[in-house]
């Protein structure tokens, strides 16, 4: 870990992605308050969050553009377009333009999908695989840890000033983003030709890899599985506050930074947990995490419904390290971007369904009943990903098909945040 706090690129890289998400769910909140100031409708403001998850249910799409170029230069030209899209807030005045928060959400849910993939594509670029696995766990760390103070920041700051001010403010963090990126020197992420292969082509490519991957087919399946359950969580703790714990709605706020914080410590360690015992088996951790936080929120008492939502955040956070990891260690660098939107697709639609599901189900079921339901499916996903043995780890392939780029410069001029290309 202390390599990669020396490394120019990964520093940039990190910087960056820590402005964006501050700018990011500072405006997430924001907006869905301002939807609701305009409307009245809590439904209205709901839609807000809608449009956000939308996208990813077309990621492998934007998978296509991030393999067909470099994908600094992606990551680059996608904040540089968000920045000018957030400006047109400055247009809204009333509840007749209350479409056109909508439409900026909506470029934002595409936006994010783009750079969440680009960026796990373009770090294998910049680092070498031996830090991978540190890598991708203090990328998610920041993120986490930055979704702690989000939410608090954005409403404080839309009360005080304003939906236009968190807008520009989200314009400015886009703009440092993409400055942060353009200043990353990696000549191992080149353009990559794909020859006369059709959209629809392309766009299947990354799902039959994962298909055709054991390892990765399985991951993914098990994975999707459990996701189509966890999203109960985001309705069901309402429920173990009101009807568990007996406590006021606003006592939702301290889990989730219980479960935050977890989220934190799990990336930390997610990079030592991967080098002792793999990617998959991470992953399966993580979930066996998640089955042990849904029953201890049965628990009617306020210390082990917190420490459920500790390890909750503990075990997501280590699904999505461990998922991102093995698609990089598993996936042609020329594919690595359709690939890692396939498997964000396939986990993400999952989810996004849960959520909504999980909230008719509460209507009629007992918040306990799906706490059961949450970890007896997540236990046979885990259980699934124990019947995958594990296997050796992976040896880079030489990178054949790209451009190595100018000679490597003696040793006393070599830049730190550039990896040899062999």
């Amino acid at each position: 870990m202390r390599v990669l706090l020396t490394n120019r690129g990964f520093r940039l890289l990190i910087t960056g992605q820590s402005l964006s998400t501050l700018g990011d769910r500072a405006l997430i909140i924001a907006f869905g308050i301002w939807v609701k100031e305009l409307t009245g409708s809590n439904a209205a403001a709901g839609g807000a969050f809608f449009f956000v998850a939308l996208p990813f249910l077309f990621a492998p799409f934007a998978g296509v553009l991030i393999d067909r170029f470099p994908r600094r230069q992606i990551f680059i030209v996608t904040n540089l377009v968000m920045a000018c899209v957030m400006l047109l807030s400055l247009l809204v005045r009333g509840e007749g333009q209350v479409w056109l928060l909508y439409a900026i959400i909506l470029c934002y849910g595409i936006a994010g999908v783009i750079i969440t993939a680009t960026q796990a594509a373009l770090v294998t670029a910049i680092v070498d695989e031996d830090a991978l696995p540190d890598a991708n766990g203090l990328l998610q760390t920041s993120a986490d840890g930055v979704k702690l103070l989000a939410p608090l920041f954005g409403a404080a700051l839309f009360t005080a000033a304003g939906g236009h001010v968190v807008a520009l403010l989200d314009a400015a963090t886009f703009l440092a983003a993409a400055v942060c990126v353009w200043l990353i020197r990696a000549p191992g992420d080149q353009r990559h030709v794909t020859g006369a292969l059709e959209l629809r082509e392309e766009v299947l490519s990354g799902l039959r890899h994962i298909y055709r991957s054991p390892p990765l087919r399985t991951l993914v399946g098990a994975l999707g599985l459990a996701m189509l359950v966890t999203g109960f969580s985001q309705t069901l703790i309402f429920s173990i506050v009101d009807d568990g714990l007996h406590r006021a709605p606003a006592f939702v706020g301290v889990l989730s930074s219980v479960q935050g914080a977890g989220a934190v410590c799990a990336g930390l360690a997610a990079g030592a947990a991967i080098r002792r015992v793999g990617d998959l088996r991470t992953v399966m951790l993580g979930i066996a995490l998640v089955t042990i936080a849904s029953l201890v929120y049965l628990a009617p008492a306020i210390p082990p419904v917190a420490v459920g939502a500790f390890l909750f955040g503990f075990g997501m956070c280590w699904t999505t390290v461990g998922l991102v990891m093995a698609v990089q260690r598993r996936t042609p660098d020329a594919l690595r971007g359709r690939a890692l939107t396939a498997a964000m697709g396939v986990v993400s639609t999952p989810q996004t369904v849960s959520i909504a599901l999980g909230a008719a189900l509460s209507l009629v079921v007992d918040y306990r009943v799906l706490l059961v339901l949450m970890a007896a499916v997540t236990a046979v996903c885990a259980l699934w990903l124990v019947s995958v043995p594990p296997e050796p780890r992976p040896q880079t392939p030489p990178r054949k098909d790209l451009d190595p780029g100018p000679p490597d410069p003696e040793p006393s001029d070599r830049s730190p945040d550039t990896k040899t290309v062999s």
